[in-house]
């Protein structure tokens, strides 16, 4: 997944500890339990933007974060 255009973090948040982990998928980030992800868009209420601590960019479920 390849993110164009100016990137601006609007917060980070935490995938939830006690939710399942999850390969990625064509725009859909790897989740792994308690990570910190950056948020870059709210997209819908179902899904938001963020980045990795590798620079992956996808798409993650609002439902699975958490506010720090």
């Amino acid at each position: 997944f390849q993110f164009e255009g100016s990137i601006n973090v609007l917060t980070q948040m935490m995938v939830d500890p006690a939710t399942t982990e999850k390969r990625g998928g064509a725009k859909s980030l790897p989740l792994r339990r308690g990570e910190i992800l950056d948020v870059i868009q709210f997209t819908n209420q179902e899904q938001i933007l963020c980045r990795n601590s590798q620079g992956r960019y996808g798409y993650v479920p609002q439902a699975v974060m958490l506010p720090l």
